[in-house]
Parts: structure tokens; sequence; C-alpha cells
């Protein structure tokens, strides 16, 4: 979903029910969710540099929202594939069993 320019939108799913959107901003290297419009949503993200994840927003408790395992994975799978690509990637298609 991106222009090329950083940060960089993408677009998953998650179980076949459950739609999820990230953005990577390859500057502070870290992976943000965000809403569908590309705004960063403030609850979760992670440190490309550290793999920790920042959960700011704790109330959330709908059930189309994001978990944090689900969010780890997605997250750190593009972070992998942004480092061993040596740019962002643009499409990125992976299941994970």
């Amino acid at each position: 979903m991106s222009n090329g320019n950083s940060p960089h939108h993408y677009h998953a799913f998650v179980d076949g029910t459950l739609e999820a959107f990230l953005l990577l901003e390859e500057d502070s290297e870290t992976v943000y969710l965000s809403d569908r419009d590309g705004e960063i949503s403030d609850s979760m993200r992670m440190s490309l540099l550290s793999g920790n994840v920042e959960v700011t927003d704790k109330s959330s408790s709908s059930p189309t929202s994001l978990g944090v395992e689900d969010f780890r994975l997605l997250a750190a799978h593009l972070g992998t594939q942004w480092k061993k690509q040596g740019k962002a990637p643009t499409d990125i298609r992976k299941f994970f069993a």
C-alpha cells in the first residue's frame, strides 16, 4: 500500500477473519499498528532494533482488535524482510501455522 516513501503502509489478514494495518518507519526502525488510512493507532509498536513490543493502550478489548502476539509475529516478519531485502518490501505473503 506504500507509495515508496517511508513510512510504508501494510495491509494484513489474520486468521482469515481479521484485517490489520501496519506502518514501517525506516528512520526509527519501528513498526506501528495503524488504521486503514495509515494513521498510527498508538496502541502497539515494535522496535526492530531491540525486538521489544510496547503496548500503550491496554484497554482495547474489541474482538476485532489485533492481539499482542499476532502483532509481534507480523511486525517481526515485516522487519526481517525489510532487513533481508535492504529496503521496504512491496508485498509479503506469509502463512503461519
